[in-house]
């Protein structure tokens, strides 16, 4: 690191910042808003983490829609900014992680995920089609008959 003398310290320039971190930030937050909650994590390539929080989070949501439902929907105000704080937390966490361990993140994990849940819903959606539609049929022919 060069150093000009004649400046006073606060002038010395410093090494360029990674933006990793940052950007695995904002990944975690952008996307948990969507419910992809762990996609900082997986872009910083804490792979079992990331899988952890993504699962848990579905499992936490399950968990509030059924305690939502049997309340009438008076605890859905409250689940709300719970879920908001999960996701900065996270947000954060994953900061602080890739500060602490100097981790890289690759923007091509975030895309595989991504592409790969697409995938997997166009395959879910199309068996419920086949399947509704196979439902449909089976109870035409038994009205008819």
């Amino acid at each position: 690191m060069s150093t000009n003398p004649h400046l006073p310290a606060q002038y010395h320039s410093q090494p360029p910042s990674d933006s990793t971190d940052s950007i695995a930030m904002i990944i975690e937050i952008v996307f948990g808003l969507f419910g992809l909650m762990g996609l900082g994590w997986l872009y910083v390539g804490n792979f079992a983490l990331s899988i952890a929080i993504f699962i848990g989070y579905w499992v936490l949501l399950g968990i509030e829609g059924v305690i939502i439902a049997f309340s009438g929907g008076l605890c859905g105000c409250l689940f709300f900014p719970l879920n908001i704080v999960l996701i900065i937390v996270s947000g954060i966490k994953v900061r602080d992680y890739t500060r602490k361990t100097g981790a890289n993140g690759s923007i091509m994990y975030v895309i595989i995920a991504v592409a790969l849940a697409f995938l997997l819903l166009c395959v879910i959606g199309g068996v419920a089609i086949v399947a509704f539609g196979g439902l449909a049929a089976l109870s035409d022919s038994l009205n008819n008959f």
